[in-house]
């Protein structure tokens, strides 16, 4: 079955010929090391939602939706790359349905694609779906980096989690998420407590299985849990423990400037601190230092 797939995949690109909006990928293109991203889960194609990340230092806009042209052309508006969300099951599909496929390639600016299993639980998507996607997913978007978040809670919990399930050689990086401030599956954590040294036994056991030379691309929490005040130098808190594990990596996303859930959470584009301690972070990690142009306005 999986090799089937994977064969109906190549022909599907072959079929469709290498020069699809191959143009605008290049014109996509991320450095795997430094993006700074935020995740919109909502707004995506709204103009003020990329001009607000811009403003924030953001290089990289992340979606929670397919490829689309409307995302595509809102994000080049305001000079960010674009990182869309595929299921496996969209995958899949892609590998037979040539006209699907199309449609996807078509889209001009993809600098990524992120995947995950809508029918597994979170953060178990089998090996062999895993290969599959990552596969048909470089075939589709050549010039884009294809990346497979690694939930990180299952390892405190599930013995057989990294072994069964965490496999580095399907993601161009290795995108680890614990939301470590809030009411958590681990715990119950306030900023001043110390939340550190457990993200930090979350992550050193993903490195010690990443090969030599595979990137990383951390999720950093960028909303707020009502009963849980975060202030501005939350952002770098996280950002200082990934560094203990991985020094010298610039990297991050984060999530989420609109979350599209109701409460208990407040999402990054209605808290104010949160928005500076971003724009603090990725200052201090482009590639040319700015001073940080975050105002109190974006939160209106």
């Amino acid at each position: 079955m999986r090799a089937g797939l994977l064969l109906a995949g190549a022909v599907a690109v072959l079929a469709l010929g290498s020069g699809v909006g191959s143009s605008a990928r290049e014109r996509g293109a991320l450095d795997p090391a430094s993006i700074r991203a935020i995740v919109a889960e909502k707004g995506e194609t709204e103009p003020a939602t990329a001009r607000a990340l811009r403003v924030l230092g953001a290089n990289a806009l992340v979606t929670h939706a397919n490829p689309n042209d409307a995302t595509a052309r809102i994000a080049a508006a305001e000079g960010l790359a674009y990182i869309a969300r595929m299921s496996t099951q969209d995958a899949a599909r892609a590998a037979t349905d040539l006209a699907y496929a199309q449609e996807l390639r078509s889209v001009e600016g993809v600098s990524g694609v992120y995947y995950e299993d809508d029918e597994a639980e979170e953060g178990y998507a089998s090996p062999a779906a895993q290969e599959a996607t990552y596969r048909t997913l470089k075939a589709l978007f050549p010039g884009a980096l294809i990346l497979h978040p690694t939930r990180l809670d299952p390892i405190a919990r599930d013995p057989a989690y990294l072994d069964g399930f965490f496999r580095p050689a399907f993601t161009d990086l290795v995108t680890p998420y614990f939301y470590p401030v809030g009411t958590t599956v681990l715990g119950t954590f306030r900023e001043e407590d110390a939340w550190e040294p457990l993200l930090e036994t979350l992550l050193r056991p993903i490195a010690a299985r990443m090969p030599p030379g595979k990137g990383v691309f951390p999720v950093l929490q960028g909303f707020e849990q009502i009963g849980f005040p975060l202030d501005s130098r939350f952002p770098r808190r996280q950002m200082d423990v990934y560094a203990r594990v991985w020094p010298g990596n610039a990297s991050a996303v984060i999530f989420a400037w609109r979350i599209g859930v109701p409460q208990p959470l407040i999402d990054l584009a209605d808290r104010p601190q949160l928005q500076r301690g971003v724009c603090d972070l990725f200052s201090a990690s482009a590639p040319f230092a700015r001073r940080c142009r975050w105002t109190a306005s974006l939160a209106r």
